[in-house]
């Protein structure tokens, strides 16, 4: 019979308030103590395999149970240091996993491309998360075709390293994050100012950063094993024993370069820093993706105001330049123009001093020189008119309210000419923003051509309408239309079909109407009407 001692206290520490297992098996004394009853515990113990040596004897039977049980508990104990690994493994996976919603969460809270890039290389670098000791970042412009260092985390030296490290120890990942998120402006510290200088045309294809830009996979550089050369263009830069390049790709773009180290722990990037690395890079690429192209989209939007700004600053000056070339143009025909009145002038003259004093005098010649002078007048006014910078006098009107102050001054005409006038206004009555004086000028101008071309007991239409960003003034004539070969002169300066018509109303209205932001159209049907159609911006009071 095995020789068993009476119950003795387990020798494991941590243990030792609970009595030997095989020693109660003989004594029953001390059942008022928890026994243990973890073999795996009992297995590590020295006396438990003297006992068990001892108590199996010599017989071939036992010698086998006893070596069957003995390795039935080392397989036990074995299986049990895989699961407690598998568990750790399974403990830091849930932990990263957690660690980058957080990141991947702040990234599309933020919205701002170097917000979103300081939060991942936060991840990559903090001691509470990947744990590298550097990271940076690069991103492929592809407008311009290069590699541009963007951001990077990590410490200028030890002295540094340990400073920066004890301070975020005291802070949890959230708080490191939250930091980010809340700070009125990030800082840039000595790494990130050397990483923004690198841009690497995309051409280059022998560069060892794009050769790990277009990888399929990961990149892992050492220096001992580097071109001397390329070692020293990086030294240059910073120092480094070995690093890593993720490439950041997202449905076969390549947006960028990730790179990590740990020149200062020295210690080793394993595959499973690797494998996290690539995990946190895929994890953040699809959000990365899409603060990316909000950045390049606000840095389009951006651009493009900075030329409107330029271009709204520059208009008073363009126009300027634009009616001057115009005037410049047409001096010629200004000169035809004013040759005939001056003859008409200079003949009359002649024969009313020839004749002063004579029977032959007639005033009909002065009122004819008159005539011939008020007209030069007011070719000249509107010349000089359209040749100076506009000045207009802008405020916020109804439309319905202007043409119908405006339509006041046209009754005594309209009555005289036997003309008439149906108006009919817009219901959501839109406001424009508008010099009020040059908005009759062009109502007027366009009313007196429609006029002309009317008879005794001809109606005319004025109508007003809301559209699209756009308040319209419709004018509609029922007079003799304009002729298919005329349609595309109507707006060229001293063109006119009128016996005393200058040529500048329709050309002068049009400029107001664009300088105003607007513009002018026209429909005509031979014998049956014109109708002009003239478009102002809405304008947002009221």
């Amino acid at each position: 019979m095995m020789n068993i001692p009476h119950a003795v206290p387990c020798t494991k520490k941590g243990h030792t308030n609970k009595l030997c297992w095989l020693s109660t098996l003989a004594d029953n004394d001390g059942a008022e103590i928890s026994r243990q009853d973890d073999i795996l515990v009992c297995n590590e113990c020295a006396a438990f395999k003297e006992i068990i040596n001892r108590g199996f004897g010599r017989r071939t039977a036992d010698m086998a149970l006893g070596s069957t049980i003995a390795t039935l508990l080392r397989q036990v104990s074995d299986r049990n240091i895989s699961l407690d690994e598998a568990r750790q493994q399974l403990e830091k996976k849930v932990s990263e996993l957690a660690l980058m919603k957080i990141i991947t969460d702040a990234v599309v809270k933020t919205g701002d491309l170097s917000r979103a890039l300081k939060i991942i290389l936060t991840g990559v670098t903090s001691g509470r998360a990947f744990g590298f000791n550097r990271a940076g970042i690069f991103l492929v412009d592809q407008r311009h075709e290069y590699l541009q260092g963007m951001d990077a985390v990590g410490p200028e030296n030890w002295q540094a390293a340990i400073r920066i490290w004890n301070e975020l120890h005291a802070l949890s990942f959230e708080q490191q994050i939250n930091n980010i998120l809340k700070a009125p402006q990030l800082g840039r510290d000595y790494l990130q100012m050397i990483i923004e200088r690198i841009k690497i045309p995309l051409a280059n294809k022998s560069n060892f950063l794009l050769r790990a830009l277009w990888s399929e996979k990961h990149t892992f550089f050492r220096k001992s094993e580097m071109d001397p050369f390329v070692v020293g263009g990086i030294l240059k830069h910073l120092d480094f024993n070995e690093f890593v390049a993720v490439p950041l790709r997202a449905e076969g773009i390549q947006l960028g370069l990730m790179v990590a180290d740990n020149f200062y722990t020295n210690k080793p990037i394993t595959e499973a820093s690797i494998d996290a690395l690539e995990t946190l890079a895929n994890t953040c690429i699809s959000v990365l993706e899409i603060t990316v192209l909000h950045e390049q989209l606000s840095q389009r939007l951006q651009e493009l105001e900075r030329v409107n700004q330029l271009l709204r600053e520059n208009q008073a000056y363009l126009l300027q330049a634009e009616r001057l070339a115009d005037i410049g143009r047409l001096a010629a025909t200004v000169a035809h123009e004013f040759k005939t009145p001056l003859v008409t002038i200079g003949g009359h003259a002649r024969r009313a001093i020839r004749d002063i004093n004579t029977p032959k005098f007639k005033k009909k010649d002065l009122d004819i020189i008159v005539s011939e002078i008020d007209r030069l007048e007011k070719i000249t006014s509107e010349i000089l008119e359209y040749s100076k910078p506009s000045k207009f006098d802008i405020k916020s009107y109804s439309i319905n309210d202007l043409v119908k102050e405006s339509l006041e001054f046209l009754e005594h005409k309209l009555l005289n000419l036997g003309i008439r006038l149906r108006v009919r206004y817009a219901d959501s009555d839109p406001h424009i923003a508008v010099d009020e004086r040059r908005f009759r000028q062009v109502m007027f101008n366009i009313i007196d051509n429609a006029l002309d071309s009317m008879k005794t007991g001809m109606h005319l239409k004025v109508e007003t309408r809301a559209l699209e960003g756009y308040a319209a003034l419709d004018i509609i004539d029922s007079g003799c239309g304009i002729p298919d070969d005329l349609r595309d002169r109507i707006f060229t300066f001293f063109f006119t079909t009128k016996a005393k018509g200058s040529g500048l109303g329709l050309p002068i209205s049009k400029r107001i109407v664009e300088d105003h932001g607007g513009y002018i159209e026209f429909e005509s049907k031979l014998n049956s009407g014109t109708t002009f159609s003239v478009y102002f911006p809405i304008s947002g009071q009221k």
